[in-house]
């Protein structure tokens, strides 16, 4: 993989959960795996997207967000702990793209 295909992704990744939330996500994997038809769509989408959540995670609790306090409230509902609800969260958007991606790459391989 390329380190200048890697970054694009990862400013796809950025630009679209920020604007789009899950469906960025969403958007942005289906860009990924058009974007890398020969192999390793699914790694480079589910890197950039947990990269990408876990950057604007951090740029919302330096803003001052209580995300540790909203994940231990909304995990009480739930039985879970903060941490792993965060974690959760880190993993969807990663999961999401990087499968919808490594589907599409697949699907549009030449043979």
């Amino acid at each position: 993989m390329k380190p200048s295909l890697f970054v694009t992704a990862l400013v796809l990744q950025v630009a679209a959960l920020a604007f789009g939330g899950i469906w960025g996500a969403v958007g942005a994997g289906v860009l990924i795996g058009l974007a890398m038809r020969s192999g390793g769509a699914f790694r480079t989408g589910f890197l950039t997207a947990l990269l990408a959540t876990a950057l604007l995670l951090g740029v919302a609790a330096v803003r001052g967000a209580p995300i540790m306090h909203f994940a231990g409230m909304i995990g009480g509902n739930f039985k879970l702990s903060a941490g792993a609800l965060l974690a959760v969260t880190l993993l969807l958007p990663a999961l999401q793209s990087g499968g919808i991606a490594g589907g599409i790459g697949r699907l549009t391989r030449a043979r």
